[in-house]
C-alpha cells in the first residue's frame, strides 16, 4: 500500500470537497544467568498448537491467550497470496509462497504474519467459493503453525479492485492520469457507472474508483452481501484453528461518492462480524478477533473519523495503519495517541496492521524506525510491517498500466527491478524489528523498553487473577544469547533454543521484572 499515498493527502484535500471531521521502577537485583537448555535439544521446535487468542476489552484492553497472558503480535505483511492486476506483462505481480519464508520471517524475530487474502480470488465468479484458493490459504497457515506464527487473515483491497484500470488506448483528459488496477474486489462486482477510470490525484480519488465504493456501501445488486457470505464460509474453514488469530475485516476501505461513508462501513462491519460468528459454529469452532480498520483516509492523514458502535460483539482490536512520518504528515507520537483515543473509545486494544519506512537507503529512516520502535513498546501495542517480500510487477511498483518499474522493491526483502534480484534484510531495519520482545506476559506490563541495536531491554510487570503465572515468554535474538539475564519475582527461568535464537521462560510473583545486558 505505501508510496502511492504519499501524494493522497495534498489530491484528497482538493477532491473531497465534502470531507468533515478530521481530528485533528525500582531496579532489578542481580541474578545468576539463566541456564541452557540441553544442547541434545538442538534448535527446539515451538508448541504445535498454539495458544488460542482473544481480546478484552475495557480500561486494560489487550490481546489475551488461552492461559491469560497478554501476547504482543509482532509480524509482517505478507502479500503472496493476494491476486493483483499485473501491470506490466513481462513481470509476474507477486512473489511465490513458500515454507522458507515463514522459517526466515519467524527466525527473524517474528511471531506472526498479516496474511493478504483476496476476495477476487475467493470468489472469482459470483457465488463461486474457490476452494483450490482456500487450500492455499490453509497450507500458508499451517506452514505459519510450524513455525510458531500467529496468522491474521486480512481481506485486502487496494483502489477497490482489480478492474479499475485504464485501458492502454483511453488518453485521460488534461490534470488525470491513467490507472492501474489493483486488488481487492472482483470484476463482477465492479459497478462503476462508466465513470471515468483516469485519477485526479492519487489511486483513490478516479471517479470509477468511487463509484463502485458507493455502490458496494449501498450494496447494489447485492455485491457486499456476497463478501459477507464469503467471509461466513472463510470463518467456517478456519473455525477451530488456533493460528488464525483472527481476521481483519478489509483493509483500507475506500470512500464513495457521498460526503460520509462511516455509517456505511460500520454497517458492514456489523454484517460481517455476525457472518463470521455464524461460521465459527457451524464450523464447530471458537471466537476469532476481529481487526477492524479505519478508512483509508487515515494512513493519509494519520487520523480520521471512524465508525459509531456498530456491534455488541466484544472480541475486536482496532487496527489503524501507523504511518506517522512516513505516509501521514503527524508525528510519531501523534500517530499513537490519536490510535489509542479512538481504540479507547471503543474500549479496545490497538494493532497496527501496517507500518513501515521506505527510503532509497534504510539507513537513512534509522532515526525513525528507532522512535516508532521505542513508542510501539512504550504503548505496548503489536504491528506488522509493510510489506514481507513486494514483487517488481506489483502495481505498486509501477506509475501506470504497462509502466516499468522502479529500480528497488522496497519491501523488508528488497528486490533489485526488474530483474528481480533479492537482497540481505539490511540490518538498519532487521536490527530493530528483531529486537528482544516480550511473546507472552503474564500479567499487566507496566515497563518495557528494547534496543535492537544494543540488546538492553527491560521488562517489569504484574501478575493479574486468572494468568498462569508460568506463561511468561522473552524471545532473545542469537545476536544477544550471551548476555547476562537478571530477574525479580521470576523463578525457573530456563532458555529453550529455536531457528539461532532464545526464549526464556519462567514463572512470576506478584510483580515482577526481567533485564537483559
Amino acid at each position: 500500500m505505501p508510496r502511492l499515498l504519499i501524494a493522497l493527502v495534498t489530491s484528497l484535500l482538493a477532491v473531497l470537497t465534502g470531507a468533515t471531521g478530521l481530528t485533528a521502577v525500582a531496579p532489578a537485583t542481580a541474578a545468576a544467568p539463566a541456564a541452557p537448555a540441553n544442547p541434545a535439544a538442538g534448535a527446539g521446535t515451538p508448541d504445535r498448537a498454539l495458544p488460542r487468542l482473544h481480546a478484552t476489552s475495557g480500561a486494560r484492553a489487550a490481546v489475551v491467550d488461552a492461559r491469560g497472558a497478554t501476547v504482543l503480535l509482532r509480524g509482517v505483511n505478507v502479500n503472496q497470496l493476494g491476486e493483483y492486476f499485473q501491470a506490466n506483462p513481462d513481470l509476474a505481480p507477486t512473489v511465490p509462497l513458500t515454507r522458507a519464508d515463514f522459517h526466515d520471517i519467524a527466525q527473524l524475530g517474528f511471531n506472526s504474519v498479516r496474511l493478504i487474502v483476496s476476495w477476487s480470488a475467493l470468489e472469482p465468479t459470483r457465488g463461486a467459493y474457490d476452494t483450490a484458493y482456500v487450500a492455499r490459504i490453509r497450507q500458508a497457515v499451517d506452514w505459519a503453525a510450524s513455525y510458531g506464527l500467529y496468522v491474521v487473515l486480512d481481506m485486502h483491497q487496494d483502489a477497490w479492485g482489480i478492474a479499475v484500470d485504464t485501458p492502454q488506448d483511453v488518453t485521460c483528459p488534461a490534470g488525470t492520469f491513467p490507472n492501474n488496477g489493483w486488488d481487492g474486489a472482483p470484476a463482477w462486482a465492479t459497478i462503476t457507472d462508466g465513470a471515468s477510470t483516469c485519477r485526479p490525484g492519487e489511486r483513490e480519488t478516479a471517479p470509477a474508483v468511487r463509484h463502485a465504493w458507493q455502490h458496494f456501501y449501498d450494496d447494489t445488486d447485492g455485491i457486499q452481501t456476497e463478501l459477507v457470505r464469503t467471509w461466513g464460509r472463510l470463518a467456517r474453514d478456519f473455525a477451530d484453528d488456533s493460528t488464525v488469530a483472527g481476521y481483519d475485516l478489509l483493509n483500507e476501505p475506500g470512500f464513495g461518492t457521498a460526503a460520509d461513508n462511516d455509517a456505511d462501513l460500520g454497517a458492514f462491519y456489523g454484517r460481517a462480524i455476525r457472518a463470521i460468528r455464524a461460521g465459527e459454529r457451524a464450523g464447530g469452532g471458537f471466537s476469532h478477533i476481529v481487526f477492524f480498520e479505519p478508512n483509508v483516509l487515515w494512513s493519509a492523514f494519520g487520523t480520521w473519523t471512524t465508525p459509531e458502535r456498530f456491534t455488541k460483539d466484544r472480541n475486536l482490536v482496532f487496527a489503524p495503519h501507523i504511518y506517522a512520518e512516513s505516509l501521514s504528515p503527524n508525528t510519531i507520537k501523534e500517530g499513537f495517541e490519536s490510535a489509542r483515543t479512538t481504540a479507547a473509545s471503543y474500549g479496545v486494544t490497538v494493532w497496527s496492521g501496517e507500518w513501515g519506512f521506505w527510503p532509497d537507503q534504510p539507513v537513512d529512516a534509522s532515526d525513525e524506525i528507532e522512535r516508532y520502535a521505542a513508542a510501539e513498546d512504550r504503548y505496548g501495542y503489536g504491528g506488522a510491517w509493510w510489506d514481507w517480500k513486494q514483487a517488481c510487477g506489483d502495481p505498486h511498483m509501477t506509475g501506470h498500466p504497462g509502466g516499468e518499474p522502479a529500480p528497488v522493491s522496497p519491501s523488508l526483502v528488497r528486490y533489485t527491478c526488474p530483474d528481480q534480484v533479492a537482497q540481505p534484510v539490511d540490518p538498519a531495519f532487521g536490527d530493530v524489528l528483531s529486537r528482544p520482545v516480550p511473546r507472552a506476559v503474564p500479567g499487566r506490563t507496566t515497563t518495557l523498553t528494547s534496543d535492537g541495536r544494543t540488546g538492553a531491554f527491560e521488562l517489569a510487570g504484574r501478575h493479574t487473577a486468572g494468568a498462569k503465572r508460568c506463561a511468561l515468554r522473552v524471545w532473545v535474538p542469537g545476536r544477544f544469547a550471551d548476555e547476562r539475564v537478571r530477574t525479580t519475582g521470576i523463578t525457573h527461568l530456563r532458555r529453550t533454543h529455536h531457528l539461532g535464537n532464545v526464549v526464556l521462560r519462567g514463572c512470576v510473583a506478584d510483580t515482577f521484572r526481567l533485564r537483559l545486558g
